[in-house]
């Protein structure tokens, strides 16, 4: 769906649609399965498990995670020329074990009609894949160990609601109750409805079809300094209405509220001709800064449940006993075992590609700030995207240390490491930690959970890996968005850019995270202080990203229809409108994947329900 067609691209949500499609279809065959053979049927648990492992394979064969790694590994050996100089520049500090040198194979997977299954093709290939693979592996274990060691703090002591997997538990754990519902049957419908109507227009558009897909503003915006709002899009996407209503209050008031302020940035900086800098007014900045602001605070009201984990888990239960402590001191010896084990692994791979030991520190520990700040999102608030596009530490580092102050190693290095920080949208660590909440709604054994989704990743890297290279050599990248025309022209071009001009820091960079940062504590002190506070500091940062422009509408028309009915139906009202908005989420990501599924079948391009 993803690469070789024009979508959908289901990994670019928070609620991956081929991912309910497979548990609703689960779901019905279970059903039967049970009137038949009660024995065989899955239970809730199970089929939960099914979900989180196929969020957790798809996330890491998705957009912004191997799909990114695929298109660099031979990007550079393949397209390097005298003109753009790379062989010059950088190859001597490309890690060989990393990337793919055999042009010859890289001009087979390029130009296809070959065969990933001939020696000359696999082999060339078969380094480099088992290399970041166990890259991934190490990766997917520290998140698993972060997750295990706050989860209790998150899920029993804040309660934290998870909206993203509202919609699987109510499948899984509350079937009969969900699926007879008749207020979830009309979101269900109408949303299914408008797909399928929308789909027949794409096949003969002498159909009428009901426009939701986004529409520029842009165009129309022809004075300056509006035009500095550039591209402003209006959409009306069913799911993303239906999760938004999942979300609080403040929050959605805060997503296209906060949306607006960055367009306003952008629209004062032009009047007063202050982008002259191109990176003014520094929004990516602004909200790394809120990142770091709201992980110290997530640290800081942690602090007793993050001490209380170490004495566990280093003296064990105390001589009373506390039996109902003992899973969780079990939990906490694993999850720092792996926790710890992962890291070394990460340094130790870094090491070995001649990372220098403060770049390896100080790029991680970033790394895992922003990634947990994204997991904590989700599980408190589930907005519908969340992509931090070029929030990086690459690019954060690069900024305020400057690429004149840093080593070609390191440099290359942080080039390399530019997939896993391009975007975070299909990012596993927030699914993992759904999964785990699923674990729990469900009463199912934590330990298979663990299990399941870490088999999961790393399976599912190495499927995904497959895959590419066997449509790869069969179609030819080149004429797909891959390596032809896809990432791999902005790592690289991105690279060369730092080792051809080297610049010095920028003082402007590290201002605006700052300023981002000490704005994000005003907010999160003034939602402390006054509780009917409306501004929520996560709307602050995640408004800053590129998807947000897709669905800041739809988080409007959601906060506008939650408003009034808490205002004038109260939670009973909310209670009984959930459903509808469920059905919503459903009905569009089951028409989505049927037509996805119909043109894969039958080889025409057909309706993408998100997307271009």
């Amino acid at each position: 769906m993803e690469r070789v067609r024009p979508g959908p691209y289901p990994t670019s949500i928070s609620l991956f649609a081929n991912a309910v499609f497979v548990l609703a279809a689960l779901t019905g065959l279970n059903g039967v399965v049970r009137r038949l053979r009660p024995r065989w049927a899955l239970s809730g648990g199970g089929l939960l498990l099914v979900y989180s492992m196929l969020s957790i394979a798809s996330g890491c064969a998705g957009m912004d995670f191997l799909q990114c790694l695929m298109m660099i590994l031979g990007h550079a050996y393949h397209f390097a020329t005298p003109e753009n100089r790379w062989r010059e520049l950088f190859f001597s500090y490309l890690p060989k074990w990393l990337v793919v040198t055999d042009t010859e194979a890289l001009k087979r997977y390029h130009e296809g009609n070959s065969s990933l299954y001939l020696p000359e093709n696999y082999q060339a290939w078969l380094v480099p894949c088992l290399a970041w693979l166990a890259f991934i592996a190490a990766l997917l274990l520290v998140m698993m160990g972060i997750n295990l060691l706050v989860r209790r703090q998150w899920t029993d002591k804040e309660r934290l609601t998870y909206p993203v997997v509202s919609l699987p538990l109510a499948m899984a754990t509350r079937t009969g109750e969900f699926f007879r519902s008749r207020v979830m049957g009309i979101g269900f419908g109408l949303a299914f409805g408008i797909g399928t109507l929308n789909g027949l227009n794409y096949l003969f558009p002498t159909i009428p079809a009901i426009p939701v897909k986004h529409f520029d503003l842009s165009p129309y915006i022809t004075a300056k300094p509006w035009t500095a709002m550039g591209w402003t899009p209006v959409a009306f996407y069913p799911f993303a209405i239906g999760l938004g209503f999942l979300l609080p209050i403040d929050l959605l008031f805060s997503c296209w509220f906060f949306y607006l302020f960055w367009k306003a940035q952008k629209i004062l900086s032009n009047a007063m001709a202050w982008d002259i800098n191109p990176d003014f007014p520094y929004i990516s900045q602004q909200a790394l800064g809120a990142c770091f602001a709201f992980s110290f605070y997530l640290l800081y009201i942690s602090r007793r449940h993050l001490r209380e984990v170490l004495r566990l888990a280093w003296q064990g239960l105390t001589e009373q006993g506390e039996p109902g402590l003992r899973e969780d001191v079990i939990t906490y010896r694993w999850a720092l075992l792996g926790l710890v084990l992962g890291v070394g692994f990460l340094a130790y791979f870094s090491r070995a590609a001649q990372m220098s030991w403060g770049m390896i520190g100080l790029f991680w520990l970033l790394y895992f700030t922003v990634v947990f700040v994204i997991t904590r999102i989700r599980a408190e608030l589930g907005p519908p995207v969340h992509d931090f596009h070029r929030m990086g530490p690459d690019l954060m580092i690069t900024k305020s240390f400057g690429t004149a102050n840093l080593s070609p190693n390191d440099l290359t290095m942080l080039a390399l490491y530019w997939w896993i920080n391009r975007a975070y949208r299909s990012h596993p660590m927030p699914h993992q930690m759904e999964g785990l909440k699923a674990a729990q709604q469900s009463h199912s054994p934590l330990g298979i959970y663990v299990v399941g989704m870490l088999l999961a990743g790393v399976v599912g890297s190495a499927a995904a890996m497959w895959a590419y290279l066997h449509l790869g050599f069969r179609l030819g990248t080149a004429a797909k968005f891959w390596s032809g025309a896809g990432y791999g022209w902005e790592n690289f071009g991105m690279l060369k850019t730092w080792l051809e001009v080297p610049t010095d820091p920028t003082p402007a960079a590290s201002y605006a995270i700052l300023a981002g940062f000490l704005f994000s504590l005003f907010l999160l002190g003034m939602r402390l202080r006054f509780l009917s506070w409306p501004f929520h500091p996560i709307g602050f940062a995640i408004s800053s990203s590129w998807s947000i422009n897709l669905v800041w509408t739809c988080l409007f028309i959601s906060w506008l229809v939650k408003l009034i009915m808490i205002r004038y139906g109260g939670l009973k009202l909310y209670r009984q409108a959930l459903p509808f908005f469920l059905g919503l989420i459903l009905g569009d990501c089951l028409v989505g994947s049927v037509w996805a599924l119909i043109g894969i079948v039958l080889g025409i391009p057909t309706y993408s329900f998100w997307g271009a």
